[in-house]
């Protein structure tokens, strides 16, 4: 669906209408007029989707070629132990993901921290826990 400015010839009212590019409507002005197709600059409302199988097997071979380069750059910075990302909140480390979050929802009023990056860790700390249970 694209935008399209129409314009009275008459009165010279100009109106917008979202329409398919194949379509032909007859548009009437409150005058009565038939309103003509004018030329727009404005082409937000159109929108291009979708590619053909070569570009999205050539984006995917791309991404998966640029993280292997970004995997080897951390592991020849890093090594086999590579940082460690540890719960914390503000930078205060803390024993679990879930005490981080309930800390965070603590201050949040105060300090206007995000507390949903929190919830979505201690929710897979607990996944990992309950795996880890299990076997």
């Amino acid at each position: 669906m694209a935008t399209y400015d129409y314009a009275c010839p008459s009165c010279g009212t100009v109106e917008e209408h979202v329409h398919g590019m194949n379509e032909t409507p007859e548009i009437k002005c409150a005058c009565g007029t038939v309103m003509g197709k004018i030329f727009s600059h404005n082409m937000g409302g159109f929108i291009m989707k979708g590619g053909t199988p070569t570009t999205h097997y050539k984006e995917k071979r791309y991404r998966q070629k640029r993280n292997e380069e970004i995997s080897k750059k951390q592991q020849e910075r890093w090594g086999d132990t590579g940082p460690k990302v540890t719960p914390n909140i503000a930078g205060h480390e803390t024993g679990t993901w879930q005490h981080a979050h309930q800390i965070a929802k603590e201050i949040q009023p105060e300090t206007g921290i995000n507390t949903e990056t929190y919830k979505a860790l201690a929710e897979k700390e607990g996944e990992k826990k309950i795996v880890v249970a299990t076997h």
